[in-house]
């Protein structure tokens, strides 16, 4: 397998690897003064090392594949992160079912002693209220909506007579086309008198 852009190339010696290191290593704008300052060899040699290995395409190749890289791990933090919140919601809606089911049994077990003549210690208010409290926990765990939610506010199109649609005209204009008497007659169409009395 031939090595990477980055990587040290077939025919490059160490020292020449050294130097494109160092100048990859460079912050901000790179330069071949300052590369030449750092490895103690001069601009000359510097120059014709970048253009014999290609220093400027191999700088843009490897800093594609860091910006791959860090795509990728970006990429895995999210999903492992959306993956746990998923988890976690389905861990607490199980919970949540679990509850409703033990409070299930206990209003049952409440509804068998106030059922018994001889110990009237449960109330029926009491029993009413756990299975409420029952349904309510098993709604949320499920998901479905169980009724309490705040009502919106009323909108002016949900009132009644309120009228969003086309006028006269413009429904017979698409019924009719241009023919249409209301396209002929320069005036608007109104209500006949007799309806309006």
């Amino acid at each position: 397998m031939p090595p990477r852009l980055w990587q040290r190339q077939p025919g490059e010696s160490p020292a020449d690897f050294t130097a494109f290191a160092a100048y990859l290593r460079l912050r901000g704008r790179r330069s071949h003064r300052a590369t030449a300052e750092l490895t103690g060899r001069s601009l000359g040699a510097i120059r014709r090392l970048s253009a014999k290995f290609n220093w400027p395409g191999r700088v843009a190749a490897f800093e594609n594949r860091l910006a791959d890289a860090t795509q990728d791990a970006l990429d895995h933090v999210i999903c492992a992160a959306i993956s746990t919140s998923k988890s976690d919601l389905e861990q607490f809606r199980i919970k949540e079912f679990l509850l409703a089911h033990q409070v299930i049994q206990a209003s049952k077990r409440w509804l068998e002693l106030a059922s018994n003549p001889r110990r009237r210690q449960v109330s029926v208010a009491q029993i009413c209220r756990l299975t409420e409290l029952a349904f309510k926990l098993k709604c949320l765990a499920t998901g479905m909506p169980f009724g309490d939610e705040p009502c919106r506010r009323k909108r002016p199109e949900d009132r009644p007579g309120y009228w969003t649609g086309p006028s006269v005209e413009e429904a017979l204009r698409k019924m009719y086309g241009n023919n249409s008497p209301a396209a002929k007659s320069p005036e608007p169409l109104t209500c006949p008198p007799a309806l309006l009395a």
